[in-house]
């Protein structure tokens, strides 16, 4: 006697690799919403930071033929005016600026600001001591963000 199959097996088969696709599919949706999720944050964090670099921005206001000075000690300090041209603040400190004349880096111990914190629309001043010939010279101030300002001088 023989004994017909009813297809069982088959069925079962067919059941347990729908269900097995089924749960790889699941899977991957997930994993793909988390990276479309991390994407996103990751484009809305660089949104913020490239907005925050547009609407920084400063001028350095001297005359350029008539840079002020001062005596620190026994040195002399030049006297820079910064103005904050844009719509954020931005620190002001001997370590969240950098310095330049002619290209040559002005060490911050050499370098005093005031007001620590500069709001829009405001002056600063930023004090350099430093030995500087008379002639043509370029003053570059660089911001902890990479903007930067620059006035060619005469002293």
């Amino acid at each position: 006697m023989e004994v017909v199959g009813m297809g069982f097996g088959e069925s079962a088969a067919h059941i347990i690799l729908f269900i097995a696709v089924v749960i790889v599919a699941s899977s991957l949706s997930v994993m793909m919403a988390t990276t479309v999720q991390r994407i996103a944050i990751g484009m809305e964090q660089q949104g913020n930071h490239v907005q925050k670099l547009l609407t920084t921005d400063f001028e350095i206001i001297n005359d350029p033929e008539n840079i002020p000075t001062k005596t620190v000690g026994t040195n002399t300090a030049y006297i820079f005016y910064i103005k904050n041209t844009g719509t954020n603040s931005f620190p002001l400190t001997n370590s969240t600026i950098t310095v330049m004349i002619d290209g040559t880096l002005i060490s911050p111990v050499n370098v005093t600001t005031s007001p620590t914190q500069l709001q829009p629309g405001e002056t600063g001043e930023v004090d350099v001591i430093a030995t500087i010939p008379s002639g043509d010279h370029t003053l570059k101030i660089v911001l902890y963000n990479g903007i930067y300002s620059t006035l060619k001088f005469s002293v």
